[in-house]
């Protein structure tokens, strides 16, 4: 029996490189070739079936034979890679040395991790491998922060971590706790940051001054000027509220730019951005983005809040412009059956509807894509539109109520297969972004929505 299955294996390898499945036609192959090579002798279609599954690697539905030598050739690469890096992504060493991984029929790193998963040498783990068993990007991250008297950028960052994806990076320096952002876009370690403590116990006093005359101060009128010299590559508004946090916040609350008194704030000035911008809009007919952007003093952080607030009881009937939805009248059925020619039964960008000639008249208003996009999503008996998030531009998909999707993720994957658009990085993002669907080009999630095609497809 065994003599039988090192043949087997023996002709996997010679006659399927790039992978053989274990399906009626492939195993039918190996029957052949097993057949016309021993006298015609016959093997059991289910002893090949299980020598597949038993020695092969899977990756995308084939199984790979990698020999022994080819596999000795792997890990010794990888192990001179560890050697010089204490972390390792298997998509990097797949993506740095594809010439050589392509040599040995090699065409995914999941099938690279898969070949050295089981080495006794080093650490292996979901994406990556390491010399050491507890070592993570973000200690080794924080390693380099600590050991460093300046800040370091991310093409810095890159270089101590060749075989680190740059997404896998950035997602390190965004824990805002530990890491913050210079005005010549570098990072440094928020643990390392120097503070001149007589001038903050100066500014705590002022602080307690203006509040005692005034109910309340602003940072903008206490002088740091010391501490701002102390870390001039961090921002002023940055470290104002750096301090604040460490130093401020047992005794005082930030609302804004307005600080206060814990347990002295009147009503207003406690409402939670939510609930201000509710009210903001539900005592409006309507309202303008930058009325919606006066509305605090925190547009960047607060917008997603607005315009949710916004979408949720009005009518977005322009760019700048939201109106009550008991001021509009839709004719529901005449505006699905208009959008009938332009989806069918496909998905396609909110873009791609581009005339409004057959649309029924909205009193008073004129049809674009952004009153489109506020029917599509309170009234229609259809289609679903769906989007990576509120915004400005257009941006999003329309398809029939009948596909059901998880998530917007699965949206885009579906598209891509609908298309028959390469599921490679380039081609996805041309697509996606090109079409409307996206607007930004974030690597990792590209990434993501071609896994997601791909699982689709298999």
């Amino acid at each position: 029996m065994q003599n039988t299955v090192e043949k087997i294996i023996k002709i996997i390898r010679e006659n399927f490189p790039n992978g053989i499945r274990d399906d009626f036609i492939d195993t039918g192959k190996v029957l052949k070739i097993f057949a016309a090579s021993n006298d015609g002798k016959n093997v059991l279609r289910g002893l090949i079936s299980e020598v597949i599954h038993t020695n092969g690697i899977e990756d995308g539905g084939r199984f790979y034979f990698i020999s022994e030598n080819d596999t000795a050739k792997i890990r010794d690469l990888l192990n001179e890679i560890l050697a010089e890096n204490p972390i390792v992504y298997y998509s990097v060493v797949y993506e740095k040395h594809s010439d050589f991984f392509s040599r040995l029929h090699i065409f995914s790193p999941d099938v690279l991790k898969k070949i050295v998963c089981d080495a006794d040498k080093n650490f292996y783990f979901n994406e990556f491998c390491a010399p050491r068993r507890n070592a993570r990007l973000k200690y080794e991250v924080a390693k380099i922060f600590m050991a460093s008297e300046d800040s370091i950028s991310l093409d810095e960052l890159q270089e101590q971590f060749p075989y680190v994806p740059a997404e896998k990076i950035s997602a390190v320096l965004a824990d805002e706790k530990k890491y913050l952002k210079t005005t010549a876009g570098k990072f440094v370690y928020i643990s390392k940051i120097q503070f001149d403590t007589d001038e903050i116990n100066g500014a705590y006093k002022k602080i307690s001054e203006r509040i005692n005359a005034a109910t309340f101060a602003t940072f903008e009128d206490i002088n740091l000027e010391i501490n701002f010299e102390l870390n001039y590559e961090v921002s002023e508004r940055d470290l104002r509220l750096i301090i604040f946090k460490k130093f401020f916040a047992k005794d005082f609350v930030l609302r804004g730019k307005k600080i206060f008194r814990q347990g002295h704030i009147d009503e207003k000035n406690s409402l939670r951005p939510s609930q201000i911008y509710r009210a903001f809009v539900k005592s409006h007919d309507e309202v303008t983005l930058d009325q919606l952007r006066g509305v605090t003093n925190d547009w960047q952080n607060d917008n997603v809040v607005a315009l949710f607030n916004a979408y949720k009881y009005m009518i977005r009937v322009e760019r700048n412009l939201f109106v009550k939805d008991a001021l509009i009248n839709f004719d529901v059925d005449r505006t699905d059956a208009a959008l009938m020619p332009f989806v069918q039964d496909k998905i396609i960008p909110l873009r791609a509807v581009t005339s409004f000639t057959g649309f029924p008249p909205v009193a008073g208003y004129s049809w674009n894509l952004f009153m489109l996009e506020s029917f599509l999503l309170k009234y229609s008996k259809i289609f679903t539109y769906d989007k990576p998030a509120l915004n400005n531009s257009n941006i999003g998909a329309i398809y029939p109520k009948s596909m059901q999707f998880k998530d917007y993720l699965q949206v885009q994957a579906a598209v891509l297969l609908q298309e028959n658009i390469p599921l490679e990085i380039d081609a996805v993002g041309d697509f996606l972004i090109g079409n409307g669907f996206r607007s930004m080009r974030k690597i990792a999630a590209l990434q993501n929505i071609i896994s997601a095609a791909q699982e689709s497809f298999h």
